[in-house]
């Protein structure tokens, strides 16, 4: 008799490059039989997800593994504005290249994208509508992309109020409830790190990762995934996306890690499996 596959809901987080572990992640859970049946993501784990559940995920995987520093550099459409450095619109052109303009009900699998919103402080979720407007506001990293105006909301990246969307992923019975944290605890100890200096822009970035790792824990805290697969913050910068092949197979050690521990019994609420060392209720939008 043929055995059942087992049902993963996923949910992925954010953290700029880093979030390409998604693909190897993904991929090692397909390789080891379980059916991926939910996604949700925020940021980058929105754009990923998205991907995934519109059936595109090995054009979008070849796509990232093609990027050269001088290819991410050609995205960047400078916005000169005070909302933003970057407005955002090569991206999603490129990804409209791979995948054609679709309704998040009409994707291959349950999906959700979570973002923002600065007026309310709300966190908003896209289970409906265009799939590429919920990506672009989940990804709108402030003071990085413009948000996205939309019904009255000034929408921002969900990273700001749900990092990686346990909470946000349709469950089915007897599922397992995989998370991603792109965005974990670094991997350095804290004694190397005091050699660093610190410009606006470092003391941005780190400010941000230790507000999204708190966040991060609660949610893990919350609602226990029995998996949980983690890149540390330090381990790539949130713009190497040219670096692409290198996250993905950390993305699948990384999950291997995790999932061996599951395996074994050995996964618990909030313990660090499958670290590697490498470089109020939401607005239904």
């Amino acid at each position: 008799m043929r055995r059942k596959r087992r049902k993963v809901a996923l949910a992925l987080g954010g953290g700029g490059a880093r979030g390409i572990a998604h693909i190897g992640a993904i991929e090692e859970l397909e390789r080891r039989g379980f059916e991926i049946t939910a996604v949700a993501g925020t940021s980058m784990g929105a754009l990923v997800g998205g991907m995934y559940a519109a059936g595109k995920l090995e054009p979008f995987k070849r796509w990232l593994c093609a990027l050269d520093r001088y290819k991410v550099f050609g995205l960047v459409d400078f916005a000169f504005s005070a909302e933003g450095l970057v407005k955002g619109d090569r991206v999603i052109r490129a990804m409209k290249e791979l995948v054609p303009e679709v309704r998040i009900e009409e994707l291959e699998l349950p999906f959700a994208a979570v973002a923002a919103d600065l007026l309310s402080g709300s966190e908003v979720v896209f289970e409906r509508g265009g799939l590429y407007e919920a990506i672009r506001a989940s990804i709108a990293i402030p003071s990085v992309f413009r948000p996205v105006h939309r019904d009255g909301m000034v929408l921002v990246d969900g990273g700001t109020v749900n990092l990686v969307p346990l909470n946000r992923v349709r469950r089915t019975k007897d599922d397992l409830l995989v998370a991603v944290n792109v965005s974990a605890p670094y991997r350095a100890n804290p004694a190397l790190r005091r050699s660093e200096s610190f410009n606006f822009y470092k003391l941005l970035v780190a400010s941000s990762q230790i507000m999204q790792q708190r966040i991060a824990q609660t949610m893990n805290d919350l609602y226990r995934p029995e998996v949980l697969v983690q890149i540390p913050a330090d381990s790539y910068g949130i713009f190497e996306f040219y670096r692409a092949a290198e996250i993905i197979e950390a993305g699948r050690l990384a999950a291997s890690a995790a999932l061996d521990d599951y395996a074994a019994g050995r996964a618990s609420r909030g313990v660090r499996a499958g670290c590697v060392e490498s470089e109020p209720e939401p607005a239904e939008a």
